[in-house]
Protein backbone atom coordinates (compact mmCIF):
# COMPACT_ATOMS: atom_id res chain seq x y z
CA UNK A 1 0.00 0.00 0.00
CA UNK A 2 2.95 2.65 0.76
CA UNK A 3 3.71 2.76 -2.98
CA UNK A 4 0.08 3.54 -4.23
CA UNK A 5 -0.20 6.52 -1.75
CA UNK A 6 3.14 7.66 -3.44
CA UNK A 7 2.09 6.94 -6.34
CA UNK A 8 -1.46 9.00 -5.96
CA UNK A 9 0.90 11.74 -4.04
CA UNK A 10 2.96 12.46 -7.21
CA UNK A 11 -0.39 13.63 -8.70
CA UNK A 12 -1.36 16.50 -6.10
CA UNK A 13 -1.42 16.75 -2.31
CA UNK A 14 -4.72 14.99 -0.43
CA UNK A 15 -5.76 14.02 3.31
CA UNK A 16 -6.27 10.09 4.31
CA UNK A 17 -10.30 10.24 2.97
CA UNK A 18 -9.59 11.79 -0.43
CA UNK A 19 -6.77 8.99 -0.89
CA UNK A 20 -9.22 6.40 0.58
CA UNK A 21 -11.52 7.36 -2.10
CA UNK A 22 -9.19 7.17 -5.43
CA UNK A 23 -8.19 3.84 -4.12
CA UNK A 24 -11.74 2.79 -3.63
CA UNK A 25 -12.67 3.83 -6.53
CA UNK A 26 -9.50 3.11 -8.56
CA UNK A 27 -7.38 0.92 -7.13
CA UNK A 28 -9.56 -1.88 -4.68
CA UNK A 29 -8.84 -4.90 -6.43
CA UNK A 30 -5.44 -4.10 -5.69
CA UNK A 31 -5.32 -3.18 -2.19
CA UNK A 32 -7.44 -2.16 0.73
CA UNK A 33 -9.34 0.64 1.21
CA UNK A 34 -9.56 0.60 4.99
CA UNK A 35 -8.99 3.97 6.84
CA UNK A 36 -7.23 2.14 9.56
CA UNK A 37 -4.34 0.93 6.61
CA UNK A 38 -4.02 4.06 5.08
CA UNK A 39 -3.75 5.85 8.20
CA UNK A 40 -0.66 3.65 9.21
CA UNK A 41 1.17 3.39 6.11
CA UNK A 42 0.83 7.30 6.14
CA UNK A 43 2.25 7.23 9.38
CA UNK A 44 4.95 4.97 8.38
CA UNK A 45 5.83 6.69 5.08
CA UNK A 46 6.04 10.18 7.55
CA UNK A 47 8.44 8.95 9.85
CA UNK A 48 10.58 7.43 6.80
CA UNK A 49 10.30 11.27 5.77
CA UNK A 50 8.54 10.58 2.38
CA UNK A 51 5.43 12.23 3.25
CA UNK A 52 4.99 15.36 5.00
CA UNK A 53 1.50 17.10 5.96
CA UNK A 54 -0.18 20.17 6.35
CA UNK A 55 -2.80 20.74 8.65
CA UNK A 56 -5.61 22.68 7.46
CA UNK A 57 -9.44 23.38 8.42
CA UNK A 58 -12.32 22.98 6.20
CA UNK A 59 -15.91 23.65 6.75
CA UNK A 60 -15.12 23.82 10.63
CA UNK A 61 -13.34 20.35 10.39
CA UNK A 62 -9.41 19.89 11.29
CA UNK A 63 -7.37 18.12 8.53
CA UNK A 64 -3.61 16.88 7.43
CA UNK A 65 -3.22 17.40 3.77
CA UNK A 66 -0.51 14.67 2.66
CA UNK A 67 2.05 15.55 0.29
CA UNK A 68 5.14 13.23 -1.16
CA UNK A 69 8.54 14.81 -0.37
CA UNK A 70 11.97 14.48 -3.31
CA UNK A 71 12.79 11.07 -0.87
CA UNK A 72 8.91 9.65 -1.24
CA UNK A 73 9.22 10.85 -5.12
CA UNK A 74 13.24 8.52 -5.36
CA UNK A 75 11.33 5.91 -3.77
CA UNK A 76 8.64 5.52 -6.26
CA UNK A 77 10.79 6.23 -9.01
CA UNK A 78 13.22 3.25 -7.43
CA UNK A 79 10.49 0.93 -7.25
CA UNK A 80 9.32 1.42 -10.72
CA UNK A 81 12.26 -0.13 -12.09
CA UNK A 82 12.05 -3.09 -10.20
CA UNK A 83 10.83 -5.93 -12.51
CA UNK A 84 6.80 -7.02 -12.08
CA UNK A 85 7.35 -10.23 -9.43
CA UNK A 86 4.26 -12.32 -10.58
CA UNK A 87 4.99 -14.77 -7.79
CA UNK A 88 3.50 -11.86 -5.67
CA UNK A 89 0.26 -12.07 -7.16
CA UNK A 90 -0.73 -16.00 -5.73
CA UNK A 91 -3.84 -16.33 -3.59
CA UNK A 92 -4.06 -18.60 -0.96
CA UNK A 93 -8.02 -19.01 -1.57
CA UNK A 94 -6.93 -21.33 -4.78
CA UNK A 95 -6.35 -23.88 -2.43
CA UNK A 96 -9.83 -24.47 -1.63
CA UNK A 97 -10.21 -25.41 -5.16
CA UNK A 98 -7.76 -27.69 -5.08
CA UNK A 99 -9.83 -29.63 -1.92
CA UNK A 100 -13.16 -28.46 -3.12
CA UNK A 101 -13.73 -32.74 -3.98
CA UNK A 102 -13.83 -33.29 0.28
CA UNK A 103 -16.90 -31.49 0.25
CA UNK A 104 -20.69 -32.89 -0.75
CA UNK A 105 -21.38 -31.86 -4.47
CA UNK A 106 -23.82 -29.40 -2.90
CA UNK A 107 -21.66 -27.70 -1.07
CA UNK A 108 -19.59 -27.68 -3.74
CA UNK A 109 -22.05 -25.92 -5.95
CA UNK A 110 -22.90 -23.39 -3.20
CA UNK A 111 -19.16 -22.49 -2.73
CA UNK A 112 -18.77 -22.11 -6.84
CA UNK A 113 -21.94 -20.05 -6.98
CA UNK A 114 -20.85 -17.37 -4.43
CA UNK A 115 -17.35 -17.27 -6.12
CA UNK A 116 -19.07 -16.40 -9.58
CA UNK A 117 -21.05 -14.05 -8.00
CA UNK A 118 -18.74 -11.55 -6.17
CA UNK A 119 -16.67 -12.01 -9.26
CA UNK A 120 -19.61 -10.64 -11.39
CA UNK A 121 -20.04 -7.79 -8.72
CA UNK A 122 -16.45 -6.78 -8.89
CA UNK A 123 -16.73 -6.84 -12.43
CA UNK A 124 -19.83 -4.61 -13.04
CA UNK A 125 -18.52 -2.50 -10.51
CA UNK A 126 -15.18 -2.07 -12.66
CA UNK A 127 -17.48 -1.47 -15.81
CA UNK A 128 -19.39 1.25 -13.89
CA UNK A 129 -15.89 3.14 -12.95
CA UNK A 130 -15.05 2.85 -16.51
CA UNK A 131 -17.81 4.45 -17.47
CA UNK A 132 -17.72 7.34 -15.14
CA UNK A 133 -14.38 8.19 -16.02
CA UNK A 134 -14.41 11.33 -18.20
CA UNK A 135 -10.62 12.03 -19.04
CA UNK A 136 -10.58 15.29 -21.05
CA UNK A 137 -12.34 16.79 -17.26
CA UNK A 138 -9.27 14.92 -15.44
CA UNK A 139 -6.33 15.77 -17.42
CA UNK A 140 -7.67 19.48 -17.37
CA UNK A 141 -8.31 19.20 -13.19
CA UNK A 142 -5.03 17.95 -12.98
CA UNK A 143 -3.32 20.74 -15.53
CA UNK A 144 -5.38 23.40 -13.50
CA UNK A 145 -4.26 22.28 -10.02
CA UNK A 146 -0.34 22.18 -11.10
CA UNK A 147 -0.83 25.52 -12.38
CA UNK A 148 -1.93 26.47 -8.51
CA UNK A 149 -0.16 24.35 -6.75
CA UNK A 150 3.93 25.51 -7.66
CA UNK A 151 5.82 22.71 -5.77
CA UNK A 152 3.63 20.00 -7.46
CA UNK A 153 4.49 21.72 -10.65
CA UNK A 154 7.97 21.69 -9.87
CA UNK A 155 8.03 18.51 -9.34
CA UNK A 156 5.85 17.18 -12.13
CA UNK A 157 7.85 19.30 -14.88
CA UNK A 158 11.03 17.27 -13.39
CA UNK A 159 9.22 14.36 -14.84
CA UNK A 160 8.73 15.39 -17.59
CA UNK A 161 12.06 15.98 -19.74
CA UNK A 162 10.62 17.83 -23.00
CA UNK A 163 7.31 16.04 -23.44
CA UNK A 164 5.23 18.79 -22.04
CA UNK A 165 2.76 18.24 -18.56
CA UNK A 166 -0.06 17.72 -21.33
CA UNK A 167 1.83 15.00 -22.81
CA UNK A 168 3.19 13.21 -19.80
CA UNK A 169 -0.37 13.53 -17.63
CA UNK A 170 -1.95 11.61 -20.47
CA UNK A 171 0.74 9.09 -20.39
CA UNK A 172 0.11 8.57 -16.76
CA UNK A 173 -3.85 8.15 -17.30
CA UNK A 174 -2.78 5.62 -20.15
CA UNK A 175 -1.31 3.23 -17.46
CA UNK A 176 -3.94 3.39 -15.28
CA UNK A 177 -6.15 2.97 -17.53
CA UNK A 178 -4.82 -0.02 -18.77
CA UNK A 179 -4.63 -1.75 -15.44
CA UNK A 180 -8.57 -0.64 -15.32
CA UNK A 181 -8.87 -2.97 -18.32
CA UNK A 182 -6.50 -5.67 -16.58
CA UNK A 183 -8.86 -5.70 -13.75
CA UNK A 184 -11.45 -5.96 -15.70
CA UNK A 185 -10.50 -8.79 -18.49
CA UNK A 186 -9.14 -10.67 -15.57
CA UNK A 187 -12.79 -11.00 -13.67
CA UNK A 188 -14.04 -11.87 -17.15
CA UNK A 189 -11.74 -14.45 -17.50
CA UNK A 190 -12.58 -16.06 -13.78
CA UNK A 191 -15.80 -16.00 -13.89
CA UNK A 192 -15.95 -17.91 -17.25
CA UNK A 193 -13.63 -19.87 -15.37
CA UNK A 194 -15.78 -20.45 -12.40
CA UNK A 195 -18.77 -21.16 -14.55
CA UNK A 196 -16.81 -24.11 -16.71
CA UNK A 197 -16.04 -25.70 -13.45
CA UNK A 198 -19.48 -26.06 -12.08
CA UNK A 199 -20.79 -27.22 -15.38
CA UNK A 200 -18.00 -29.85 -15.13
CA UNK A 201 -19.12 -31.26 -11.84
Amino acid sequence: MDKIILGILMLNRMTAYEIKNVIKLSYKSICSDSLESIQAALKKLFDLDMVTFEEVVENGVNKKRYAITELGQAELLEWLKIPIDNSKTRNIELAKIIFLGYSQREQQELMIDKVILSLEEEYESLLESKKSIDVTSELSQLEDYLTKDEQYRERFLSLCKDDGISKKIEEISKFSYATLDYGIELLKFNIKWFKKLKKNL
